[in-house]
């Protein structure tokens, strides 16, 4: 499926998943105050809210923020001028599973919900290498709340990730890996309508038309409609958690 394409539809929005600045800082707040400091990378940063929520909660940081999307980036350093944080938010543009950092240069790694781009586990085991020792990596992902989930919500995610897990087996999959779980919590609902679904329904009509002749859009935009009515019938059964974890090594 041409990712560009998926990309597309998202422009213009505050976020490009679900998330919120009350989340990102939830997060934010399991960083003991004494490795609040240097550098963060937020991976996957799309239009950046995360990103300037994290400029704020941690005035004595720098952030790189990456993303392979241009749009998006371009949208992120408009937002960072008008902000005054330009000597506080490098951004690049880079592929998060092809990063041209040393290894151990950072002392926190950001990732809210980029991570299923290349499979959490690959994603959790290349980034690693890049955080300093003793340093935290904190990502939101879809998991199950649930280990009875309904007929619609297993059809619906075996065709989109039929991978998903729940919360206890991707903690299980975390220690293997060698880190410490610091905690984790789920996102409220609201942190999927307000800044991700709410604007991205508001579109779909524009998008339809747009790509009216574009059969990949037109399945691409049926399964978005698709997964907010299933959220909205069954937010219970699975939702984005985030986990805040710290190297062991």
């Amino acid at each position: 499926m041409d990712v560009n394409l998926i990309s597309s539809m998202f422009e213009g929005l505050p976020r490009q998943g679900p998330g919120s600045d009350e989340s990102t800082a939830r997060a934010f707040s399991f960083i003991p105050p004494g490795a609040r400091k240097g550098t963060i990378l937020d991976i996957g940063c799309g239009s950046g809210m995360q990103t300037l929520a994290l400029a704020r909660l941690c005035p004595h940081c720098s952030i790189v923020a990456t993303d392979r999307y241009q749009p998006f980036l371009d949208d992120l350093e408009g937002k960072v001028s008008k902000s005054g944080l330009t000597q506080k938010i490098k951004i690049m543009r880079v592929s998060m599973d092809d990063l041209p950092f040393l290894d151990h240069s950072f002392d926190i790694v950001w990732s809210e919900g980029s991570a299923f781009i290349m499979g959490l586990i690959p994603a959790l085991t290349y980034w690693k290498k890049f955080l300093k020792s003793d340093g935290y990596l904190v990502f939101s992902d879809c998991a199950w709340f649930t280990d009875r989930p309904s007929e619609e919500s297993i059809n619906f995610w075996n065709e989109v990730d039929p991978g998903l897990n729940n919360e206890d087996d991707i903690v299980s999959s975390i220690r293997a890996l060698g880190y410490s779980v610091v905690t984790h919590f789920r996102l409220p609902a609201e942190a999927w309508w307000e800044h991700f679904y709410t604007p991205l329904s508001g579109k779909l009509d524009l998008l339809r038309e747009k790509y009216a002749d574009n059969k990949e859009a037109g399945y691409i935009l049926t399964g978005l409609q698709r997964q907010m009515e299933l959220f909205r019938d069954h937010s219970s059964e699975y939702g984005y958690t985030f986990f805040v974890l710290r190297t062991m090594d």
